[in-house]
């Protein structure tokens, strides 16, 4: 089996493991994730392994042990936090050391990150797999605890193209938290404020209530893909999906970096504008 450790609360982080998967050709029917996101429904063809954000570290570590005991494990995915968010993969490096244990980086606030950190992670990786430009202490560091690592682009999934609405709409896509959320769609409420035969479709998780004639909240839709060839405009905070999903519309994609706690969306931009 293929154990993913996909931490994080954002419908992001499954997402782009999902995507991953079907990049490395990995069938699905071999894959157990281990996660506490609230969004495992949309991911049907997976086995999942459900943490509680109310359990204590120590109920996090022996979850993970008992799937690796209970299963013929031949590769550890670890999604984004490369000790856990909380350091609960120290130890099981320590405890299941022969275990291939392959390492999923994106951007990380670095130095924020390992302060947070309980104890030094000594884990040498088998592989890393860096999805997107990295802080260079966090690449040097990956050099010196993997064995290899490789620089990979996500496969986007085959979509048909589809009009939301037959009038002209601009997209706002954004799942969480609420201010997030009313951050972006703010920022697209302002710039067609003079325009009223626009509808703003926003698309996102969470309840928020917003009072504007054409404007339109859609709960729960996934994925939204679909929509995008159509849409004048679209709406994101600068996630990584967003920013990798929406790469082929440059031209109509407003990101707005938002300040998270370990996802640097600033860098993330700056780098988009280098290249």
């Amino acid at each position: 089996m293929h154990i993913f450790y996909v931490q994080g609360g954002g419908l992001g982080h499954l997402t782009r493991v999902d995507k991953l998967i079907t990049t490395l050709n990995i069938k699905k029917g071999t894959v157990i994730i281990i996660t506490p996101s609230v969004f495992t429904n949309y991911f049907n063809d997976y086995q999942f392994v459900k943490l509680s954000w109310s359990e204590d570290l120590s109920d996090w570590i022996e979850q993970i042990e008992n799937v690796i005991k209970s299963n013929p494990t031949t590769t550890f995915y670890i999604d984004t936090f490369p000790s856990g968010i909380k350091g609960e993969l120290i130890s099981i490096y320590s405890t299941f050391p022969y275990l291939k244990y392959i390492y999923i980086a994106r951007v990380l606030k670095w130095e924020t990150y390992l302060k947070a950190m309980p104890n030094q992670n000594n884990i040498v990786f088998s592989q890393t797999i860096v999805l997107e430009p990295l802080y260079d202490n966090h690449l040097d560091w990956i050099k010196t605890h993997s064995k290899t690592y490789l620089n990979l682009t996500l496969k986007s999934n085959s979509i048909t193209p589809i009009p939301f609405i037959d009038t002209p709409y601009v997209m706002v896509v954004h799942s969480g938290g609420k201010a997030d959320v009313l951050r972006v769609c703010n920022q697209a409420i302002d710039d067609y404020k003079a325009d009223s035969n626009i509808h703003i479709i926003v698309f996102t998780q969470v309840d928020i209530q917003l009072k504007k004639e054409t404007l339109f909240i859609n709960k729960n839709v996934f994925p939204v893909t679909q929509y995008y060839e159509d849409a004048i405009k679209i709406y994101t905070a600068a996630g990584f999906n967003s920013v990798q999903e929406l790469r082929f519309f440059k031209d109509k994609h407003i990101i707005i970096p938002l300040k998270k706690l370990y996802d640097d969306q600033f860098f993330r931009v700056s780098n988009k504008m280098k290249n």
